[in-house]
């Protein structure tokens, strides 16, 4: 289970409260445009995954291998 709240740096993740991004506290779900943004890094590798960045073609590669 993961719990995020719009504007908060902190999330549950099976009960236990950990910091999205520990070297960063601004890191935090929003709302934007009438949209809610996750953070996409701390979901995916919650759940397990592989988040690779590209900086050359901007890209994000999530993998699982469950």
């Amino acid at each position: 289970t993961i719990e995020l709240w719009i504007g908060k740096p902190k999330a549950k993740v099976n009960g236990e409260t950990k910091w999205i991004d520990p070297n960063n506290h601004n890191v935090k779900p929003i709302i934007k445009n009438d949209r809610t943004m996750l953070p996409l890094r701390f979901v995916a590798e919650s759940l397990g995954c592989t988040v690779d960045w590209n900086p050359d073609t901007r890209t994000i590669t999530i993998t699982y291998e469950g």
